[in-house]
């Protein structure tokens, strides 16, 4: 399971040591909790996932690294997914709706729909309008409305909603109380999921 040392990944500011850390040390425990987030996810089609592989990384090292979830073998960043991933200071989940969405007019009117339901996440739910940025906001009616503008107004904007654990964080410490609230999270995720990929 997850725990603070895997956050040491990101102290070797080289892309050669960074990408060893991350194939050898963050992708395995991704490979392992992947079929825990796939039950949890609850779907009647199989569900497929994707470690982000970096490879047009030439240069400068990732600053995060995740797992995506979704029904497509062939990619995740066409359709909505759940991403599971660290940044040098946080673990996160989120329920994504990327810039790159096949049918975007499609999951604009699915999010306005959903925001009732959305609105009422409990408080350590946030969103986050980029999933290459760390910036994120408490999950209200008006933060949600301002999300989904941009979403809809600017082109390279994502819509995301999820969870976020910082380091120091005390459940790094109880692997298995970490893993059930990744469980969890999924399962109140799971609805949102079901309600973006349904049947046109």
């Amino acid at each position: 399971m997850f725990n603070q040392e895997d956050f040491d990944v990101f102290k070797d500011q080289t892309l050669a040591g960074r990408m060893a850390g991350v194939r050898g040390v963050i992708d395995p425990k991704f490979e392992a909790i992947a079929p825990t987030i796939k039950a949890a996810l609850g779907q009647d089609q199989p569900v497929s996932d994707h470690i982000a592989k970096h490879l047009r990384r030439f240069k400068n090292p990732p600053m995060n690294t995740w797992i995506a979830f979704n029904q497509n073998p062939r990619g995740y960043k066409m359709t909505p997914h759940l991403m599971l991933g660290f940044w040098d200071d946080r673990l996160f989940l989120w329920l994504a709706s990327l810039a790159e969405a096949t049918d975007r007019d499609l999951m604009i009117n699915r999010w306005q729909r959903l925001l009732p339901e959305l609105v009422k996440l409990p408080s350590r739910f946030e969103i986050s309008p980029d999933h290459m940025a760390k910036k994120s906001g408490p999950v209200t009616m008006n933060g949600l409305k301002q999300q989904l503008t941009r979403y809809e107004t600017v082109k390279q904007a994502d819509f995301m909603v999820g969870r976020q654990w910082l380091q120091d964080d005390d459940v790094f410490n109880h692997p298995n109380d970490l893993k059930q609230i990744l469980v969890d999270t999924t399962h109140e995720l799971a609805p949102f999921y079901s309600a973006l990929v349904a049947d046109k």
